[in-house]
């Protein structure tokens, strides 16, 4: 008797996107099975397909479970030359290679659908492109929070961690102790820089925080956003998001098609008759993601994005959401402010080619090289 290999959990089919009606149709009944992230919600992701050039011809990846649908994601195909001598056929995941569209910085990424999570999911997916199927050297997943174990060698190729970022968020369920009160959950020290810059604000007037009310008052609050962002990155001598013109295009059309489904905050945070800043954040399954802002920071006293940011929360807070999401990049603010750290992970699996070997190992040997010259 012959023993045989137990099929696979998830079949996987990769064709050409015919129709973004159809694909939303999947997708609806994909999410309304496990719900993930605003980021991998059709309205983020109808949204950026409606905008990408047809050159680009993204195509759908849907997974299969028992013959039924049961994950599903966009890939899009771009040839990639490193260092000039390695090149590599790659597939994105929500996201194109290229920095004119992918200046959105999607994080919390992944596949839509009930499975999309596990670690089944994944493994099959990995052996899956492993035979070629996908006829590509390299698929690049940005922004992962939940994805492949990384602590599992891939055994058909390489799982390459190009980045891995910290990310912060609050349990806002923390909250719930101090009545609602940011500064009763923070530590002392924090507490009193805190207090210490409510103080300095306050002398400017009344804080408060408004809401946009109406899609034309939260394009107006993106406007105030725009400007306040650019000329803070500017003063810094830094770029800023703005100079891309996807970035604004595809923003101002989110806005169109998210705030109706309340699924955008366009917060408005002044002191009297002063703006301190604007916070332009998402709002999905009780979490809320702090995506963009734009603050009055030329004083640096007033610390507008505490500020900011403790209002925002405890408004999330008072609105029934339960989780504030800092997400990707680390600085002082969201240290402070934070309940939890987790990673973002920025990956790339490749098929086991001798090219992406001799780039492995002179990946490493420079890590190695800047660890010993860093220890010296």
């Amino acid at each position: 008797m012959t023993s045989t290999e137990p099929a696979e959990p998830h079949a996987f089919h990769l064709e050409p996107v015919r129709s973004s009606a159809s694909v939303e149709r999947l997708w609806a009944e994909l999410a309304a099975e496990r719900a993930g992230s605003f980021f991998t919600s059709w309205i983020w992701i109808g949204t950026w397909l409606s905008l990408l050039p047809d050159a680009l011809q993204p195509r759908l990846l849907i997974a299969t479970t028992q013959g039924r649908p049961s994950a599903a994601g966009i890939l899009v195909h771009r040839n990639q030359r490193r260092h000039l001598l390695v090149s590599s056929r790659q597939l994105h995941l929500h996201a194109t290679g290229d920095p004119r569209f992918d200046c959105l910085t999607i994080e919390h990424n992944g596949f839509v659908g009930f499975e999309a999570r596990t670690a089944a999911f994944w493994k099959c997916l990995l052996r899956w492109f492993a035979t070629g199927a996908a006829d590509a050297d390299e698929l690049v997943l940005p922004g992962i929070a939940d994805g492949p174990p990384l602590e599992e060698p891939y055994r058909h190729g390489g799982l390459y961690i190009a980045a891995r970022v910290p990310a912060y968020r609050l349990e806002l369920a923390r909250l719930s102790g101090s009545n609602g009160d940011l500064e009763g959950i923070l530590s002392s020290n924090s507490r009193q820089q805190m207090r210490r810059t409510i103080r300095a604000v306050e002398k400017q007037g009344a804080l408060r925080i408004d809401e946009a009310s109406g899609l034309a008052e939260a394009q107006g609050y993106f406007d105030g956003l725009k400007e306040l962002h650019a000329r803070s990155w500017a003063r810094r001598g830094k770029p800023h998001s703005f100079l891309n013109p996807f970035f604004e295009t595809f923003h101002r059309a989110l806005i169109e098609c998210a705030f109706p489904p309340r699924a955008i905050q366009m917060l408005r945070i002044s002191a009297g008759s002063r703006i301190l800043g604007y916070l332009y954040n998402f709002r999905w399954n009780g979490c809320v993601y702090a995506y963009q802002s734009g603050f009055d920071d030329g004083d640096p006293e007033l610390r507008p994005g505490y500020v900011c940011h403790k209002l925002a929360i405890e408004h999330s807070f008072r609105s029934g959401q339960h989780t504030y999401d800092f997400m990707a990049g680390r600085n002082r603010l969201k240290e402070s402010l934070a309940t939890q750290t987790y990673a973002m992970n920025w990956l790339a699996v490749q098929q086991p080619l001798l090219r992406f070997r001799i780039e492995g190992v002179a990946r490493r040997l420079k890590a190695a090289a800047r660890s010993r010259f860093a220890g010296e």
